[in-house]
């Protein structure tokens, strides 16, 4: 009887921290997602470069973010331009010489680089179905989450603990051990109230590549508000492009 009632208290306790474990976590992830999220306009400025057997291309990006969580991306040589709204399931491209925008797809590639729309788009929980902490440091937290629609079977984020943003994401595909990409975030810098990259790495395994934007962030840039309107992608934005950086000789 004793022994029963010994069991069972451990049942209530497992099951009792179990719950905490996932409260736990379902409350970090709510924060990691109030953390993506903007209440003003951040800008960035830089250079994208994708890495790959034919050799490195290089093109000025430039970036605006919008209240909540919009983004704007253009290549400035190429002319590629990408629309991320506040909806998952409406996002818009136009590629170099077309007329028109095009849906841009979820797992369709942003100008031949290693970045696909998902992997553009900032944290939300609405995108996976479950998750568990599969590692704690006391800096660091790193969450297994299983997405719901989704190119991925499997994606792995290491968050900062303190400042509750991505530092390393593991992509998997097809199976729950095949790891494809793996994404690194560094040099974040304080944007008004929000820690921005200024370095952004995706490297795909398989194919052997490695694509890069190197940023510089700045508050509040004004910019005409049909540059959010998926119509306007094919007009001439209006941005002003700043120098590009001299190589080092």
């Amino acid at each position: 009887m004793r022994a029963s009632l010994i069991a069972m208290l451990l049942s209530l306790l497992t099951a009792a921290a179990g719950r905490a474990d996932s409260e736990s976590l379902q409350q970090f992830l709510h924060s990691a997602e109030e953390t993506a999220q903007l209440a003003a306009a951040l800008r960035a400025d830089g250079e994208l470069e994708v890495i790959s057997a034919s050799g490195p291309r290089r093109d000025q990006v430039a970036i605006l973010l919008r209240p909540v969580a919009e983004t704007y991306i253009e290549l400035h040589t190429e002319g590629t331009k990408a629309l991320l709204t506040d909806r998952l399931d409406q996002a818009y491209l136009l590629t170099k010489g077309a007329s028109k925008a095009v849906p841009f797809a979820q797992d369709a590639p942003f100008a031949d680089s290693d970045f696909t729309r998902e992997d553009l788009e900032p944290f939300r929980t609405a995108r996976y179905k479950d998750g568990r902490i599969s590692d704690e440091t006391g800096a660091e937290v790193t969450v297994t989450l299983f997405p719901g629609t989704s190119q991925y079977s499997l994606v792995v984020i290491t968050f900062d603990r303190e400042k509750k943003v991505p530092v390393k994401v593991l992509y998997y595909k097809d199976t729950l051990n095949n790891l494809v990409k793996m994404r690194r975030d560094e040099a974040h810098v304080l944007v008004g109230r929000r820690w921005m990259p200024t370095t952004i790495t995706m490297e795909t395994f398989k194919l052997r590549t490695q694509t890069t934007f190197k940023l510089r962030w700045s508050q509040e840039p004004t910019f005409p508000p049909e540059l959010f309107d998926s119509v306007f992608l094919p007009r001439p934005s209006g941005i002003v492009w700043p120098a590009a950086a001299t190589p080092a000789p």
